[in-house]
This record gives structure tokens, sequence and C-alpha cells, in this order.
């Protein structure tokens, strides 16, 4: 049967040591929330209770109440709750490994009504016998005793201190069996296999070296009794024994032990099968089928949970509301999880400023949905194999980038921000023949520098694509001006650094359950958007500005959507939204970046070459020989300050003028500037050249552009 967990139980401590508690009856609801916004605030506990109202109580067979080794609980009665539902709750923390139980008949009750500390270990006995009232609980069964004459087989046996191999033997003398005992390793315990669709896994599960929690992680099965297999287990904190002929013998029982569960093995992050994956491999949501995280972040540590949703709303929101970079930076983060959902293309965000107007800051409030900002934050200097593994455990995830430029060359931040936002991986073989499985993710990165990505490519040498542009947008940021109550700037980013260290981690989590459980409407929300950001922008600005539309309608979406989250208005955000792309198109433009690119670059040439490698007409090679000619060129007219033409050979505009672009695309954008001449035959851009040495020659006819603009 498949298991549930009960609300908050994600929200647990990590520690084992920390007491949690459970609200349960019919009203655990309003007294559970009660308790996050007043009694536990008072008491200075954040952490969400666990409860077990109406619902869960119909289907408490079916549901986890807690998490496995919880050192103390407390459970409190909060409205009706019969003595068969407590005798339920008690045996389900005993198989639980709790180890102190009371119960409360109310959350102002100074002494608990029953103390169930003594009687768990006889509940767990009870349960594990099949003796107990609770049904079909997916207990740990007990070995069953080996059958009569299957004493003197060789096994395996699994004890608290670790897997042992025995090997029986009858002693000549009294008869009796002495069991001869050899270590293998640490406790161990094989709970299914699985598949990622290319490879067999074995999923173990073991408990950390410092006993706080239980590790589940995915061994391909090609690597178990495989030097690798053992170095894996051995990382993760399982002691494996040293001779060969024993770790033979574990690897065969590890084999025929693993067919128990089916389990999906992903290296992704994001939304599968219901069920959204954290990039530290928390599951959030009920999967149709166990799924195991098997990827692997640099930040994975920094997906901790401090305060609450609320807490954070009320402190880090409320004080980034007002501030369009700000809110922008929010809008990105929430945006990261809605992606997967509508199947939108990922993108970036990259705010550049001179000065320090608080780049980092709004990626730290950015980062502070999902975890602690200082932990997440990664960096452009990086292989692009290594910014491909963190976009693929960062998918359907956002993705913070420390500033560009910090120790990064233009080359390696173009080769990376490509990468990135291909949503693709590189083609790679296989060792043993075709390829190996192409890594794929859909990502929203925001990012930070001194000054655009455009200008730091360019002052290394290099030239940007327009994709890149319409991919990774560039923004200025804006200090903030809104204070929020307080005096100035510094006083405004102090408070905000004090907020997002106490309150991180949970907003995120939040987003992402109400997206697992709305997720018609936040689609619906998104196409919204998109027709009202449609009809925003002119048919005449270029196909780009219409394409990064798009993205700020997800934007947009995201913010408004996520209303219940930051707390701020449907007006504050959209105007926040607007506010930013207008400073967008300020920056890139309004028409096609690549079209002006491309009449930049043929301007440029003009200006560089044209009256040292075209030949005045008429020209006499002899009077004025010309290194590497690369046409002719003269005058419209008579007058000395009338414009120019440029007679260009087929090989110079080809190979040089449009050097980085197909030429008959480059050729055809400067038509429509006027920039071109084409034939009266209307086919090609190629035509005569005048006469000369009275012969003509296929040219491209080039135009230069008069100050005024007029030719």
């Amino acid at each position: 049967m498949k298991m549930k967990n009960a609300p908050n139980i994600k929200c647990l401590p990590k520690d084992k040591f920390t007491e949690a508690i459970i609200f349960a009856g019919d009203d655990a609801y309003s007294h559970a929330q009660h308790w996050i916004e007043s009694e536990g605030k008072r008491a200075g506990d954040d952490v969400p209770p666990v409860y077990l109202g109406k619902k869960q109580l119909e289907e408490l067979e079916r549901l986890n109440i807690i998490d496995q080794g919880r050192r103390c609980v407390r459970v409190i009665r909060a409205g009706e709750l019969s003595e068969t539902q407590v005798s339920i709750i008690a045996t389900k923390l005993a198989l639980s490994d709790v180890k102190e139980a009371r119960l409360f008949n109310g959350m102002f009750e100074p002494q608990p009504k029953e103390n169930w500390t003594d009687v768990l270990p006889r509940l767990r006995e009870e349960a594990e016998r099949g003796e107990s009232i609770v049904v079909n609980l997916p207990v740990k069964k007990r070995e069953p005793k080996p059958e009569p004459g299957d004493e003197l087989k060789p096994r395996v046996e699994s004890r608290n201190d670790g897997l042992y191999w025995i090997t029986p033997k009858v002693d000549k003398d009294s008869g009796e069996i002495i069991n001869n005992e050899t270590w293998l390793c640490s406790p161990l315990e094989v709970v299914g296999s699985g598949s990622d669709g290319a490879e067999r896994y074995l999923v173990l599960r073991w408990r950390s070296p410092r006993g706080h929690e239980d590790i589940t992680r995915a061994i391909p099965c090609a690597d178990i009794g495989e030097r690798d297999g053992w170095r894996s287990l051995k990382a993760g904190g399982v002691n494996v024994t040293t001779k060969s002929t024993f770790r033979a013998i574990l690897a065969d029982w590890l084999q025929q032990s693993g067919t128990d569960r089916e389990w999906i093995i992903t290296h992704t992050t994001g939304w599968h099968h219901g069920a959204y994956i954290m990039p530290d491999g928390e599951v959030i949501g009920d999967p149709e089928t166990p799924i195991l995280f098997n990827g692997r972040s640099a930040a994975s540590s920094g997906y901790a949970i401090a305060g609450t949703a609320a807490t954070w709303r009320d402190s880090v929101a409320r004080l980034a509301g007002g501030n369009p970079s700000m809110m922008l930076g929010v809008a990105a983060a929430l945006s990261a999880p809605l992606i997967g959902l509508v199947g939108a293309d990922g993108f970036g965000v990259h705010l550049f400023e001179q000065s320090s107007a608080g780049k980092t800051t709004t990626a730290n409030i950015a980062s502070s949905l999902w975890g602690e900002p200082d932990a997440l934050r990664l960096t452009w200097y990086g292989t692009a194999l290594g910014i491909a593994n963190e976009a693929e455990a960062h998918n359907d995830s956002l993705l913070p980038l420390d500033e560009v430029g910090q120790g990064s060359s233009a080359k390696d931040v173009a080769t990376s921000a490509y990468t990135l936002f291909n949503g693709a991986g590189k083609l790679q073989g296989a060792k043993d023949g075709g390829n190996r499985e192409l890594k794929r993710w859909r990502t929203v990165a925001i990012s930070t520098g001194e000054m655009d990505i455009e200008t730091f490519l360019a002052a290394g040498g290099l030239k940007v694509k327009a994709g890149q542009l319409v991919r990774l947008l560039n923004i200025p940021m804006e200090k903030s001006t809104a204070f929020n109550g307080l005096p100035n700037g510094k006083a405004h980013a102090d408070a905000l650094k004090e907020a997002w260290i106490d309150n991180h981690g949970a907003a995120g989590r939040e987003w992402v359950k109400w997206l697992a459980a709305n997720q018609q409407e936040a689609k619906q929300a998104v196409r919204d958007a998109q027709t009202r950001w449609r009809g925003l922008i002119p048919a005449d600005y270029g196909e780009q500005v219409h394409r990064v539309a798009e993205r700020f309608a997800i934007l947009e979406a995201a913010l408004v959507t996520g209303a219940s989250i930051t707390g701020w208005s449907e007006q504050a955000c959209r105007d926040a939204i607007q506010h930013s792309f207008n400073a967008w198109v300020k920056e890139f433009g309004t028409g096609n970046k690549e079209h002006q690119q491309i009449i930049e670059q043929c301007e440029a040439f003009l200006n560089a070459y044209g009256l040292s490698r075209f030949a005045p007409l008429p020209y006499d090679p002899s009077s004025m020989p010309i290194r590497d000619l690369a046409g002719y060129r003269k005058r419209k007219s008579s007058h000395d300050d009338a414009p120019l033409v440029f007679y260009t050979f087929p090989a110079t505009f080809e190979k040089e003028i449009a050097q980085g672009f197909n030429a008959r695309q480059f050729a055809r954008v400067l038509a429509a500037a006027g920039l071109l001449s084409e034939p009266s035959s209307g086919r090609g851009y190629q035509q005569k050249s005048p006469r000369i040495d009275g012969r003509q020659i296929n040219v491209y006819v080039l135009h230069q552009v008069a100050e005024d603009g007029e030719e």
C-alpha cells in the first residue's frame, strides 16, 4: 500500500533530538495555524507542526505521521479524537522508532494526559508480530525463522551493527551448531531497484556516519562488486570489509536482494511524476512512483530552511516591495518551477551596474526563497561541463550565478552562457559504443555584474549572438528607493540581510506545494499573461522583442500568482515587471538585434577600409598599387561630399564583410536597409560592375549612408 506523508513532515528539523509537535483531531488545522502565528512565535518555535485533521484521520492507516528516528514527540488533542485513533497514532510513533512520546489534552495543558514512553517498545513488538489494532501498516517484518534443515546453510544476516556472513558447522562432539561469523559491512538495507531509462540501479539505504539521518542512494548495478561501487559506498559513509573474498559474497547478496520495490532514478531536479525534486534531493508532493534524485549540486547544502513562508513574507518580501529590481529577482525565483509546468524555455536575468546598486542584495533576496543565499551562490568561473552539471541539478529551479568578470574569462562565460540556455549538454560517445544519453534541463538563472554581457564579451574580443541576448536578458540595476520604514539605503540593505539570514527556504517550498495542487490555474495564468503581453508589444517591433515579451509574461504570471507568497498587490507586481521590461528595451532596442549587428558590421568594414582597399574609378594600378584589393569605389555624383558606392568583390563580401553570418542572409538585411543595391533581374544580390579595363565583373554594390541619413 502506498504511504503518504502527513502535512509539514518535510518541515521537521534535521536534528532528530528536536521535539516534534503533532496536532490531532477534527480541528487540528486551525490549532496548527494558531500555533504558527501566535503560540509558536512566543515560544521561539518557528517549525510548522504536523497536523492530523479530519481528512488525515480518515486515511490514518496509510499515513506517515512522523519522520524515522525522531527522539521525542508531543501529541496535542485538537478536537474530536477517538481512542482507536489515539492507539493508531501511538503505534505509528513506536514503529518510527520514537523514544519519548506524550499526549496532551490541549496546547495550554502543562501536564500530559498520557505518557507513552514506557509502552512504545511493546507497541512496536506487537505491531511487528501482527498483533496490533493497526491494520495494513508497512512494518518491517522479522526475519523468518529458518526451516528445519536450513540451519547449516551459509547466509547473510542483518544486525544492528552491520551485515555478517554466517557459515554454520556442527560440532562433532556435542552435535551443536556453531556459527562462524564474518563481518561484511556496516548496517545496510536494500530498499529496491530502479532505472533511469538507460541503466539499472540498486537502491540502498544506510545511516549517516553521525547518525542524524538516513541516506538513500542509487548505485549502478554495473558497479556492484566493482571498484567504483565500493568507492561510492565508502564515500557515503558505509564501512566495507577489505577482504576480496567476502566483498564478493556481499556483492552477490546485494544483487540478489534488489527485487522488492521498483524506483524511478533521475539525475535532474524539477517536476517528475507529479512531485517536485529539490536540488538537495528533497521530494515535495506525492510521486506516483517512488523516485530518487541521483544527481548532485555543488550548492546542495545551501537548501536549508529557517523560519516559515509567512515570516519570509513579513520580513524579506515586505522590505523588498516597491523596488522593481528586487521584485524582478523574486519573479525570476518564482518562475523557475513554473517554466517546467508550462513547458517554456529556460532563460536568465542579468542585472548590471557599475556602482554598488544592490546587485548582490537582489540576487540574495531571490535565492532566499529556496535556501541560504550565501551557500546557494554559484559562479561563472568554471568549465562548460561544470555549468552543464549544475544546470541539470537545477532543472526547473533557480540558478544564482556570481558576478561576471570575477576570475572568469570572456570565452568561458560565452561558452557557459550558450551551454546554460541551450537546454542540452554536449553529445558524448560511450565507452561501449554509441552515445551517452544527452543531458537536458530547463532553468532560470539570475546573474549579476558590473557591465552587461554584450560589453563584457566585446571587451574580450568576442561577438555576441543576438540569440544569446534574448535568453540572458541584460537589465540595468536600479537602486532601492522604497526603504519601507527605514531611514536610508544602508539601513534597508542591512535589514534585508538580517531578514534573509533568519528566514529562507520555506517560501519556495510553499510555492511549489501551491503549484503542485493548482497546476491548471498556474498554466492558465501564464496563458492569460502571454495574451496580455502580445497586445502590449507593437507589431512593428522586432521578432526578438516579441520573444522576450514571452519571458516577461512568465515573470509577471509568476509574480501575480505568487501574491500569497510575497504579499504584494497585483498592480504592484505588474508595474515592477513592466518597469524592468522598459529598461531592457532601452538597452536592446525595438528592432531586430541581429539585423542591427549586420548593419553595424558592414558599416565598420567600409569605415575602416573604404578608402584604403577600394580603388577609385578610374583606376591605374601602376600609379596607386593597393594591397588586398577589396573592390572599387566612386562617388554617386560629381560633388566632393557625395556618398560613395562600393563595388565589392564577392570573395571579400562573403568571407570578410559577412564573416560569422550567412552571406545571403547578410545581403538580404543590407538590401532591406538600403545599403545594398539589388539587380534588376531580381535574382540573387550580385550585379555587374561598371566597365573596368573594358570588362565587367560580378560585384556586390554597397552604399555609404550620409551623416544626415540621405544617400
